[in-house]
């Protein structure tokens, strides 16, 4: 079986138990792989690589120090609605960083995101009021999977840290 791996922001658990309803219901296939999340690359290396892309990751998110992020708006792209961070530019740096040394992953049209539902008119899910969530981010995270079996969850394998 052939397995893939994404690198990922997991934010801390009052952001997942905020997310969970509204993934569970509006975004079944991510809700059952992987925890809310900020996608940095998907698909991302080889997992049969995990040790050696952990080795060149290490000394690159060295280099970035740990960052708040600021969840407190939505935002909706044509299928999707998402908590978008107050200030993404930290997030984007890291995504740069990490592009440089693995461009074939790299997308230029990179918008950090926390989704939250899929839909074909996603102004029509229902929403709470906005949240207020500020949180750290420290290390990034890489899950392995299965893209063939859509029942099995993605697990973590590797977490890097920031600074």
């Amino acid at each position: 079986m052939q397995l893939e791996t994404a690198l990922l922001i997991v934010p801390p658990k009052p952001v997942q138990a905020f997310a969970y309803p509204l993934r569970e219901e509006y975004d079944p296939d991510s809700f059952a792989k992987v925890p809310a999340h900020f996608t940095i690359f998907f698909p991302f290396a080889s997992a049969d690589l995990s040790d050696e892309t952990a080795e060149v990751l290490g000394p690159i998110c060295a280099q970035n120090s740990p960052f708040d992020v600021v969840l407190e708006r939505y935002g909706y792209f044509e299928d999707a609605v998402f908590l978008e961070p107050t200030d993404p530019e930290p997030l984007i740096a890291l995504y740069q960083s990490l592009a440089e040394t693995y461009p074939d992953y790299a997308r230029a049209d990179y918008h950090p995101h926390l989704t939250l539902g899929r839909a074909k008119d996603p102004s029509q899910i229902p929403l709470p009021d906005p949240p207020s969530f500020t949180f750290s981010v420290d290390s990034i995270r890489m899950y392995v999977g299965s893209p063939e079996d859509l029942t099995a969850p993605y697990i973590p394998r590797l977490t890097i840290p920031l600074g």
